[in-house]
């Protein structure tokens, strides 16, 4: 049986491998997995864009040495497949970890979620120790695709999000806030306690799969938009000892 290839996709794509967000957040993530020994991933969900067909996922940050622990205000998370163990937080959104115990904390597409970012942070804050850091990935404000998305109230984005993208379960679809989506709104939020740089990513063509003419448009249009408009956010942040 001929050995799974190396690395992901992306990598090798000329039209994507400068822009495209995969690289900076989980290249970077698993980066410095290796150096940690507490990895949380927040808001891990089920696990739904796992790629269960890869030997080893790129998403998964498991290795020996350390343990990755989900965390999710949905039991759904119980199911995740690269977690080592899921803790629920309930409803007072505390996260069920102790203070400074966390190395890194990774969150894939959830802050747009996310409707208390001042809470949010203070709990990232509490819990990872002194040199911790922060990989989110999020969608920009400022992107054509969050402004679509806040054109559509939030009952109907299952029902759109069907269309674009047919194997997203409508379980894995959940209310977008765009609280702490632009780069603003993180500065209000990280300046007192971190140091933090944001990258701007294209993914428009993710969305847009099913038309491959559209899709392949996008992979060319979108890097040539201002950086702003870009539809990803790669967020990196490190507290202060």
């Amino acid at each position: 049986m001929p050995a799974s290839p190396l690395g992901w996709s992306e990598i090798f794509d000329q039209s994507k491998a400068g822009s495209d967000s995969v690289v900076p957040f989980l290249g970077t993530a698993q980066a410095l997995a290796a150096d940690a020994r507490l990895v949380i991933e927040v808001g891990c969900g089920r696990g739904g864009a796992v790629d269960l067909d890869q030997a080893r996922p790129f998403q998964d940050l498991r290795g020996p040495g350390r343990t990755v622990i989900g965390i999710d205000v949905d039991a759904v998370g119980v199911d995740n497949p690269v977690v080592d163990e899921f803790r629920l937080i309930d409803e007072t959104g505390k996260w069920p970890l102790a203070d400074g115990e966390v190395d890194l904390a990774v969150s894939d597409f959830v802050l747009e979620h996310v409707a208390d970012p001042k809470a949010f942070v203070a709990e990232l804050t509490r819990t990872l120790r002194p040199g911790g850091v922060l990989v989110a990935r999020t969608i920009s404000r400022y992107s054509p695709l969050s402004i679509a998305a806040r054109a559509v109230p939030n009952a109907r984005h299952a029902r759109v999000l069907r269309r674009l993208q047919p194997t997203r379960e409508a379980r894995d679809v959940f209310p977008t806030q765009y609280r702490m989506n632009t780069r603003r709104d993180l500065a209000a939020l990280l300046d007192h306690d971190y140091e933090w740089a944001l990258a701007h990513r294209t993914g428009l063509d993710q969305y847009l799969l099913r038309w491959p003419a559209l899709a392949k448009f996008a992979t060319v249009a979108e890097p040539r938009l201002p950086s702003g408009l870009h539809t990803a956010l790669v967020v990196f942040a490190r507290k202060r000892g």
